[in-house]
């Protein structure tokens, strides 16, 4: 998801909109029937109204989300492309983020988020852990909502196969959310990390959010709570996929809903 995207797009919209209304306010249609019209305004009057309904579809309907890393393993894979529901979750304002109208995302959703990834604005796709007021805390490989554990069972020992063509042993797990059941990937060796947050309480209009594969995600562990206004939309379901190591398309994952 690059916020550069919707950014020139926005841009986009406002130039093209200007010079076509600035040109309606100043030159009546009847004044200019015999001259014709500015190269400049023709392209804008033509393109205007295209931009705008992309800029629309965008940012209040739906749009595609490739997962750039192996954090949200077994969800989700490298490769896979999600289509995001921006409504549901309520609608924003583009760029902005502040919120049109109501609708709050729920404890277990995969959700994405604007965000920096090395410097680069970008956009960070996490599952919803904590809400608003929810004391979280993460330790020796579990995580407990106010102070009640999320349970883990059909524990085992897979591999998980790596981009490069490796694989590692990997205990794999099913969490209790309540709602949601999910599974996750937790490392066969050594325990958590010195995570800098791994107890709080949520604040008001923030959200606690992890990785699924919980010992190779950056996530609220590491830089704390993400706020509502950084929210984007809902994962729905897996587009395409692809195995960029293999060169093939997983077509077993297409449709595949979250």
């Amino acid at each position: 998801m690059n916020m550069k995207i919707e950014a020139i797009l926005l841009i986009a919209v406002i130039a093209t909109g200007f010079i076509a209304g600035l040109d309606r306010i100043l030159y009546p249609r009847h004044s200019r029937l015999f001259r014709g019209k500015p190269k400049l305004v023709r392209i804008s009057q033509n393109l205007f109204p295209i931009l705008l309904v992309i800029l629309l579809v965008r940012a209040f309907t739906f749009e595609a989300f490739r997962i750039p890393s192996a954090s949200m393993k077994p969800s989700l894979l490298e490769g896979d492309v999600v289509v995001v529901d921006k409504y549901s979750l309520g609608l924003r304002m583009p760029l902005l983020g502040y919120r049109i109208t109501a609708g709050k995302p729920k404890r277990g959703d995969i959700a994405v988020f604007r965000g920096e990834i090395e410097g680069e604005k970008s956009g960070i796709i996490k599952r919803i852990v904590g809400l608003p007021g929810d004391h979280i805390k993460y330790v020796n490989r579990t995580l407990y909502i106010n102070g009640i554990p999320a349970a883990q069972y059909d524990l085992s020992v897979d591999l998980d196969n790596h981009g490069n063509g490796n694989q590692e042993k990997i205990i794999r797990a099913t969490e209790d959310l309540g709602a949601v059941k999910h599974g996750i990937y937790m490392s066969l060796h050594g325990g958590d990390d010195q995570y800098k947050f791994a107890d709080l309480i949520v604040p008001a209009n923030s959200y606690f959010v992890l990785g699924d594969n919980r010992n190779n995600s950056l996530d609220s562990r590491y830089w704390g709570v993400l706020a509502d206004k950084e929210l984007v939309g809902k994962a729905r379901l897996i587009a395409f996929s692809l195995d960029w190591s293999n060169k093939h398309i997983r077509w077993r994952r297409i449709g595949k809903l979250h």
